[in-house]
Parts: structure tokens; C-alpha cells; sequence
């Protein structure tokens, strides 16, 4: 597909187009998207950014515009202060801005940023239009990005028909969050084996209920749907083209889950599950990563673990990874240099974006003994257990996810209406493109 056609699809129906990372329905960010004063602030940043631009610096777009937008603009601001010949220039936006305005960008050929951060299952169809710039020259003339130093999930991704396209920054994913002192109340023994399943659930949630306690909770739809629906061996497309989400697998989902609702056992539509937490009538939170700094804030005594799962055995949980990309334009070799130089800084002084609840994609920083203290470094510690989606047109998936997963699970659209649609409308907005 040409960036112009793109660039129209984008105009006409930026909802479905709105993929996925980052700012969950539940009001909670890992930085990929922001409120409207943060979405406003970021344009006119955007638009006045010619007068900051110079051949001596380095335009960086990012999606992060909460607490891992400081934490980046503060590795920034280091990475500055060391005096190199290139500055950076970091322009924070919300991710649905990002993804409308960089191939607007490339295609006009104005204003396109020499570096930016894009979420992994973006890459391959904005490779296939021709957003991007292959990295490999750059990379081999740096001699220090090389794959030894990444963490092989969010690295592999980044090559594409044999070349590569990005670096991750990297993995970030949804955890099951759980109050402890709920926990030995209500689930005594069940996180012996630090997982906890739906039969655990089915078990000892009616008694949590009856006390008015939520057993777990509605956050961002689409992610705990996808994590469930991975568990089952459900998958987004079996021909890696036509979705696959109207079978047994996503019904069994959705009328489970509405049932927990039903139950009592689940939050309900409007309720505010962060609160819930921090009030101690929550005793699981499925929440992200980048939700732990808001958990240290409040006095709640908590732990980690993998997602509520159906098998004990694969408690997977959805990820993804941030990933820095070269937008198409001309780009000289001396600034291709610099951005190296600035990707490498982060092999050794990403520790501020781990503080935010991230788990940094360079091992130096995996492997050191601060990160292996916070509550989201055993994420990495099993590849099998996480799903990051290598869909093509996963950004059209999770348009339709949001549209209709709360909808079934609060009881608002019948399931197998909701799939049939949905899972057409997938179909269609990709003949469409």
C-alpha cells in the first residue's frame, strides 16, 4: 500500500487506526497516550519544531507524555549534558498524534523527525509502506548495537526481509497486580505457586464478594482479552492476513468474563479499578508495567505476578516493546552516527526508564541488581510466558477490541453478534486499505 493511500485511511477512520500500546481505558498511561491539554501542548510543540531544528540536531518524536515521558526526557537530558556534537530534541506526544502525523511527515517530506519511537507491531506495515529507513549501515559503522546486548524478544522483531528497522527501547506488558493482605484473607494458598488461575477464582471469589470485595478487575479490555485468548491457543489471524476471532476460544473469553461480572466477582462498568485498589476492595489488579510508580504512591501492600490464567502451566500475559525507528527522509551519515550514538547511551543509562515500571530492553541494565528488585523484572525472566503480537494488522484488531469487549462483558452487545461484527469489520478495514 502507497503512503498516500495510508495517509487517507488514517484521515478517514483514525479510531480503528489508534493501535496498540500504551494508555489504558481505565485511565491509567504508560505514556503512550495522553489527555487532551497533553495532545494540544504536544501539536503546537510539534508545529513550532522547525525553529529548534538545526543540522546539529537530533528530532526525536516520542508516545510518552506522563511520568516515562520525564523519565525519558531525563536520559535525554543526560545523554545532552555529555556534550555531543548532536543534541536532542525530544517531542513527547499522545501515540494516536504520532502515528497520524508520521507518515503525514514522510509523505510531505516536511518536518519528519530523525528519530522515533514507534510500538513493535508497528513495524512491519509501516516497513511496507515505506515509512522507515533501514538502520543496518548505521548500526555496523557504530559497532556497539548488536544483538548480544538485546533482550531477543523486543530485538528480532526489528528485522524485517532481512534488514533491520529498529532498536528497541523495550518490553512493557500487563501484570496481575495483588494486595497482599486481601490475599492471605480471601485466597489463602493460592499464590504458593506465585499464579493464580479462574478455577482459584471460581473457588474463593464468592466469599470476597459477599464482603463486597472485587476478586479481579476490568482495566483495558483489549490486553486482558488477548493474554486469555493466547492461554486458550487462540490466535489473531491463522493465514497471518484474515483475523480469526469469531470461534469458541473468544466466546469462552467473553462469556466467562461476563459472567465474573455477573458474579460479582469482576468490577463493574464505571468503577475505577485503581481505587478500588488502593482501598482494599480489589484483590487483584490486571494493570501495566508502567502502572507501578502510581502503586508506590499509595498505601497499599502489593505484589506482582503473571496474568490470572486458565492453566496454571502458561500464565501468559500480553506485551509489547517500544522501538526506536529512522523515518524516511534524507538523512546525511554524520546525524546517522549521532543517533547511534545516542541509541547506545541507553545500553548503559536506561535505569530511570526501569523506575517507571519498564522493563529496559538492554541486558547491562536487566542484570543489574536494582532492576532485579522491582516488582516487573521477573517478566523477563520466561519468553514463553509473554505474547507480543506479530499480526500485521494488529492496529485494526484492537480498534475492533476496544469497540466491543466491554460491550459484551458489561452486557450491552451479545457475544456472538459482537464477534461476527467485528471480526468482518477487521476483514474489511484490511480489503480496504
Amino acid at each position: 500500500m502507497k503512503v498516500k493511500k495510508l495517509i487517507s485511511v488514517l484521515l478517514a477512520s483514525s479510531m480503528v487506526l489508534s493501535l496498540a500500546a500504551c494508555g489504558s481505558a481505565a485511565g491509567s498511561s504508560d505514556g503512550g497516550s495522553g489527555n487532551a491539554a497533553d495532545a494540544s501542548q504536544t501539536q503546537t510543540q510539534t508545529q513550532s519544531s522547525s525553529a529548534a531544528e538545526s543540522e546539529k540536531t537530533i528530532e526525536f518524536w516520542s508516545v510518552f507524555t506522563g511520568g516515562d515521558g520525564e523519565a525519558m526526557q531525563e536520559i535525554v537530558d543526560a545523554y545532552n549534558a555529555t556534550n555531543p556534537e548532536y543534541k536532542v530534541v525530544h517531542r513527547m506526544m499522545a501515540q494516536e498524534d504520532l502515528y497520524q502525523n508520521l507518515p503525514l511527515a514522510v509523505q510531505s517530506g516536511t518536518d519528519v523527525p530523525d528519530l522515533a519511537i514507534n510500538h513493535v507491531d508497528r513495524l512491519q506495515l509501516n516497513k511496507e509502506n515505506d515509512i522507515y529507513l533501514p538502520m543496518d549501515e548505521y548500526i555496523a559503522a557504530n559497532g556497539k548495537i548488536t544483538a548480544d546486548k538485546y533482550n531477543a524478544a523486543a530485538w528480532n522483531p526489528g528485522e524485517i526481509d532481512g534488514k533491520r528497522y529498529a532498536v528497541p527501547l523495550d518490553v512493557h506488558g500487563y501484570l496481575t497486580y495483588y494486595n497482599k493482605d486481601l490475599v492471605d484473607k480471601y485466597y489463602p494458598g493460592a499464590l504458593d505457586d506465585n499464579v493464580i488461575t479462574f478455577d482459584e477464582i471460581a473457588q474463593f471469589a464468592p466469599a470476597a464478594a459477599a464482603d463486597g470485595v472485587y476478586s479481579y478487575a476490568y482495566t483495558w479490555g483489549r490486553n486482558e482479552f488477548q493474554e486469555w485468548y493466547a492461554q486458550l491457543g487462540g490466535k489473531a489471524s491463522e493465514d497471518g492476513t484474515e483475523p480469526s476471532l469469531n470461534n469458541d476460544k473468544a466466546k469462552k473469553v467473553l462469556t466467562d468474563w461476563k459472567a465474573a461480572v455477573d458474579n460479582g466477582w469482576c468490577t463493574q462498568d464505571g468503577d475505577d479499578p485503581t481505587n478500588l485498589f488502593g482501598q482494599g476492595q480489589l484483590v487483584f489488579l490486571p494493570e501495566g508495567t508502567w502502572m507501578i510508580g502510581t502503586l508506590n504512591s499509595m498505601d497499599v501492600n502489593y505484589g506482582a505476578t503473571y496474568a490470572i490464567t486458565y492453566d496454571a502451566a502458561k500464565p501468559i500475559s500480553w506485551a509489547s516493546s517500544h522501538q526506536f525507528v529512522m523515518p524516511k527522509k534524507e538523512q546525511t551519515p554524520e546525524k546517522g552516527a549521532a543517533i547511534m550514538d545516542f541509541l547506545a547511551f541507553f545500553q548503559d543509562n536506561s535505569l530511570p526508564w526501569a523506575q517507571v515500571g519498564q522493563c529496559p530492553a538492554v541486558n547491562a541494565i536487566t542484570e543489574n541488581d536494582e532492576f532485579k528488585a522491582m516488582p516487573q523484572a521477573f517478566f523477563l525472566s520466561d519468553p514463553s510466558l509473554t505474547y507480543i503480537s506479530d499480526y500485521k494488522y494488529y492496529g485494526y484488531m484492537v480498534g475492533a477490541l476496544d469497540a466491543f469487549v466491554g460491550e459484551v462483558v458489561f452486557g450491552k452487545m451479545d457475544v456472538d453478534e459482537a464477534l461476527s461484527t467485528y471480526n468482518q469489520q477487521i476483514s474489511d478495514n484490511i480489503k480496504n486499505q
